[in-house]
């Protein structure tokens, strides 16, 4: 039974499909590497829950004496300097580990798909009509789109998640009633983010699509350039690589303006700090709350969300 070929196309695969080629060491790999990226998203908004207490003594140092202030300002510095040794040691973890197993399973990647492909007759080649150059990028550079996966966003995208737990558990610990407000807020930042991270995959994935081609005709019409000089074909040749550069360009000004849009969005971040601040002055004002529990809670719900 011969699948469509476009029915092929919509076929994806799972994120599980991403790690087919783990063994034993690869499993313990990823999960010291897990245990990192999760241990870097608490430890980097950590801090921002001993900033409080800091900027709260010195702000009372004048009512409960200087000896006072200075004791709990060094206790909360030696605190976030513990922080900072635990966040060295798990963003080392992290990232060696990752970078480690994806290492080793783009390597086991590329040998099974030589395997793979050097076990075919010769009618599979004549049907597929693979050429050189298919087999060469298919080997690079999709191994290596998959080793920066595994190596880079996998380990990104759990951190990010942890960042944003970890900012408003510190948020709703140092005061509940500000992250309650702010928690709305959170999603005119993510939702803008991610819409735009899915179109650039899109777009991404045209363009390569794009440049793999011309660079098969550049190939093609290198390799077999005495064919094409005796049938007069360099005008065609020429032709045929410049339209797939050209839809590759227009694609490239898409994912700029894209790009432009996700930038251009963040400012949303400066309105939702207004109105964070204009409820602070409320709380400060009528619930006695200090003004650096307030800026500790904002610093924390921004930047988790971003």
């Amino acid at each position: 039974m011969v699948l469509d070929e476009s029915s092929a196309k919509r076929v994806k695969g799972s994120i599980g499909s991403l790690f087919m080629h783990a063994d034993t060491v690869d499993k313990c790999l990823m999960a010291l590497g897990f245990v990192g990226a999760v241990f870097d998203g608490i430890t980097n908004r950590l801090p921002m829950f001993f900033t409080s207490h800091v900027v709260n003594a010195i702000g009372s140092a004048s009512t409960k004496g200087n000896d006072a202030s200075q004791q709990k300002i060094n206790k909360n510095v030696v605190a976030m300097l513990y922080v900072a040794a635990i966040s060295w040691v798990a963003c080392f973890i992290g990232g060696y580990c990752w970078a480690r197993t994806g290492e080793r399973q783009a390597a086991r990647l590329r040998a099974t798909y030589l395997k793979a492909l050097l076990r075919q007759d010769l009618g599979y080649f004549d049907l597929h009509e693979t050429s050189i150059s298919d087999v060469i990028i298919s080997i690079s550079n999709d191994s290596l789109i998959i080793q920066d996966a595994i190596s880079e966003t996998v380990p990104m995208f759990v951190t990010k998640i942890s960042m944003l737990i970890s900012s408003y558990v510190v948020a709703f610990v140092l005061l509940w009633k500000l992250a309650i407000v702010a928690l709305p807020f959170a999603m005119l930042v993510i939702v803008p983010t991610w819409l735009c991270g899915r179109s650039l995959m899109g777009l991404s994935r045209k363009i390569r699509s794009e440049y793999n081609r011309a660079g098969t005709i550049a190939e093609q019409g290198i390799s077999s350039i005495r064919t094409v000089y005796a049938f007069v074909g360099e005008k065609k040749t020429v032709a045929e690589y410049s339209k797939a550069l050209n839809v590759s360009a227009k694609l490239g000004l898409r994912q700029g303006l894209v790009k432009g849009l996700a930038i251009g969005s963040n400012g949303i971040v400066f309105a939702i700090w207004a109105f964070l601040s204009y409820y602070s002055i409320k709380l400060v004002r009528y619930d006695g709350v200090r003004g650096g529990t307030v800026y500790a809670i904002g610093s924390s719900i921004i930047f988790g969300c971003r």
